[in-house]
């Protein structure tokens, strides 16, 4: 699945640039709570699965599942593919 780079003036590129940027911060801090909350917010539940807490199945396997869908967002609705090297003839 290979997608078709599109031609992109400079100010163009760099709105995308920042919405990308943007995007992924966003993700990030996300994951960080994600991780941070249920690891520190369930500690001490008592609640096991297959001799381990709850927080860390949450905390960790969950943080994966959270990145992973999270990024797959970001592929397919954020990111798009451009050559940072070209121009197009409306800035030259």
């Amino acid at each position: 699945m290979k997608k078709e780079q599109v031609p992109m003036t400079a100010s163009e590129k760099q709105r995308q640039i920042r919405k990308e940027a943007l995007a992924t911060a966003i993700l990030f801090v996300i994951c960080f709570v994600w991780h941070v909350g249920f690891g520190f917010g369930l500690n001490g539940c008592g609640i096991e699965w297959l001799g381990l807490p709850l927080w860390w199945w949450l905390s960790t396997p969950g943080l994966f599942v959270v990145g992973v869908v999270g990024v797959l967002i970001l592929l397919t609705k954020v990111f798009r593919n451009f050559d940072l090297g070209e121009e197009t003839e409306e800035d030259e």
